[in-house]
């Protein structure tokens, strides 16, 4: 679930969709986005090592951030 935060945090973006068809009918496609590696790998923010260790079940550590577009400003 660590993928679906940075895809939260708007880290990565898709780069293409594809379209999918499950079955023989259109009635079944979906589309599914794809992702670059080197989008993930690209934010120093996080640790990398502290994000492997997650075990199922706990909480990641990503979801204390926000995007910077949810920041709230900071007020001089």
């Amino acid at each position: 679930m660590e993928f679906d935060w940075t895809v939260k945090l708007k880290w990565i973006r898709a780069t293409e969709w594809i379209e999918v068809r499950f079955g023989t009918s259109r009635a079944g496609a979906v589309d599914v986005p794809l992702y670059r590696a080197a989008g993930v790998d690209a934010h120093p923010e996080a640790d990398w090592d502290d994000l492997r260790r997650v075990k199922e079940g706990q909480r990641s550590p990503l979801a204390a951030l926000r995007p910077k577009s949810e920041a709230t400003p900071v007020r001089v």
